[in-house]
């Protein structure tokens, strides 16, 4: 059987934002780990998550898409 992706809960979700939206930019996780983040949310969370990461300074618009910092997008 293959495997099954499950999306992230909302209180789980929730939580990081709320964390990440505390914590000063120079103690932000890697871009590595944005992006392991990013791959079990749902589309509104992950539109929700690209916003933050936006005004923190850890992301750009590219193009319509989300490019985090390393040059990676945000999927």
């Amino acid at each position: 059987m293959g495997r099954k992706e499950i999306p992230m809960r909302k209180t789980m979700f929730d939580t990081l934002i709320r964390n990440l939206k505390n914590l000063p930019p120079c103690d932000f996780p890697d871009t590595e780990k944005l992006q392991e983040l990013s791959s079990d949310m749902t589309f509104e969370q992950l539109q929700t998550f690209a916003v933050l990461l936006v005004s923190k300074g850890k992301a750009s618009y590219y193009y319509g898409k989300i490019s985090l910092k390393n040059g990676r997008l945000l999927t």
